[in-house]
């Protein structure tokens, strides 16, 4: 039987491990595909290493380490969840506030909604389950 849960968590994953290493790797460059801008100074490439490169690693590792376990995959939609929401939430306070995103950052709003969503809906379905 296909685990809809598991996949909707291991694609997450695997986004924001692939994400956090070319922040990592090349964080000017990538910075600049994604933005058309990047910082210029030696400490924000460092600090966009560590938060965009080590923190986006983390999270998608956190979220392997929970779908590996049958007890922990509703840990890990709830952190989809959180994940996803916190991200449209803030990503939406930007386009308000600092106005003009390019195409990537509604790309990116409508994925964040669109996992929140379906984590919600498993969520709710796992419960329906027990």
């Amino acid at each position: 039987m296909i685990s809809y849960s598991k996949i909707l968590i291991w694609l997450v994953a695997i986004f924001f491990i692939g994400y956090g290493v070319m922040f990592a790797i090349i964080p000017y460059d990538f910075a600049y595909l994604i933005t058309q801008s990047a910082p210029e100074s030696s400490s924000g490439l460092i600090d966009m290493r560590a938060t965009y490169g080590g923190m986006s690693i983390a999270a998608g590792l956190i979220l392997i380490v929970l779908v590996r376990n049958a007890k922990t995959i509703r840990a890990g939609l709830i952190s989809v969840f959180l994940l996803m929401t916190c991200m449209a939430i803030t990503r939406t306070i930007g386009i308000v506030v600092d106005g003009q995103p390019n195409e990537v950052m509604y790309i990116y709003l409508v994925a964040e909604i669109i996992a929140a969503a379906l984590s919600v809906l498993l969520l709710k379905k796992s419960a329906l389950n027990e």
